[in-house]
């Protein structure tokens, strides 16, 4: 089993397998490639681009996909992932950073949700496929994976999906099956400001297990920006649902953090609960409590 990292700046932190960089977040910030670092990029949700560009914003009968709307949950703008000169833009980024990242992650890759897009050019796009709706979207973001993927080389690439193994592809336009002939690992964000309620998420990380036919990374939140310590999971917290995921048979866990210091502080936490760590012991998580051992040489 693997331990990663999901940071937003680049410098990597001690302790881990794998270190990403959030080089373009959702918020549409644009960092530099590093080779000491896997990149991981936010290809349609970008509050950036749709304020630069309003026009280019995914529509539905129930509104556009912006933060404002409130019959969806988005906590970013996105986009139309049929547009043609986003799209080429998107690859060529994602080619560039292939160029010197040791390995690419994408974010933000499919559709907004249910009801997008209805935009005259995909409702053109829609009924000249021949395709069923639901088919037709699972088809475009393949589709838009496969063009990643031919950029992206030999590298590793890592897809990061929504966690909803049920409705993904009514949703999400998510064929897991199809886009799993071309991704290396499926990553699935399982961010909260509280892990009370493990027994979810390791439920989650189950079914995913189960359906994903390429190795699958949690990615659990530890300290994102502009949050401070009443707003964030308690390393107690963190460290048991990483047990109970561990014991899914998942393939790998991946911290996020704001930075390499924010996780040196989770990992220095970590370190000195000396007995949580003794509770955690048979749990099936052993993999999560070696790691941590591993971790006592840092300090």
């Amino acid at each position: 089993m693997k331990f990663a990292v999901f940071l937003y700046h680049p410098e990597p932190a001690e302790g881990f397998d794998i270190n990403f960089y959030r080089i373009k977040p959702e918020s549409g910030t644009v960092g530099k490639p590093t080779p000491h670092m896997y990149t991981n990029i936010a290809c349609f949700g970008d509050n950036q681009k749709a304020s630069e560009h309003p026009e280019w914003i995914a529509v539905s009968k129930d509104g556009p996909a912006t933060r404002l709307n409130k019959k969806y949950n988005f906590r970013w703008d996105i986009l139309c992932m049929t547009n043609p000169e986003l799209v080429e833009e998107t690859l060529n980024f994602i080619e560039e950073n292939a160029r010197v990242s040791p390995g690419i992650s994408l974010s933000s890759m499919h559709f907004a949700d249910h009801g997008f897009c209805i935009c005259p050019r995909c409702m053109d796009l829609w009924r000249k496929s021949g395709l069923s709706w639901t088919e037709w979207r699972a088809q475009v973001v393949t589709d838009f994976v496969k063009k990643a993927r031919d950029r992206v080389g030999s590298k590793p690439l890592f897809i990061n999906i929504l966690p909803d193994p049920v409705l993904g592809k009514e949703r999400f336009g998510y064929n897991y099956d199809e886009i799993a002939n071309y991704a290396d690992a499926f990553v699935v964000p399982m961010f909260s400001r509280s892990y009370i309620t493990s027994w979810y998420f390791e439920t989650l990380a189950r079914a995913f297990k189960r359906i994903l036919k390429k190795p699958v990374f949690v990615n659990l939140y530890v300290y994102g920006p502009g949050e401070n310590p009443q707003t964030v999971p308690t390393v107690e917290q963190i460290l048991t649902v990483s047990c109970r995921i561990a014991r899914t048979g998942v393939d790998g866990i991946i911290y996020l953090a704001e930075n390499a210091w924010r996780i040196r502080d989770f990992q220095r936490a970590a370190v000195q609960n000396k007995k949580l760590l003794e509770e955690l012991e048979g749990s099936g998580g052993e993999e999560v409590v070696e790691r941590v051992r591993v971790w006592e040489s840092l300090f």
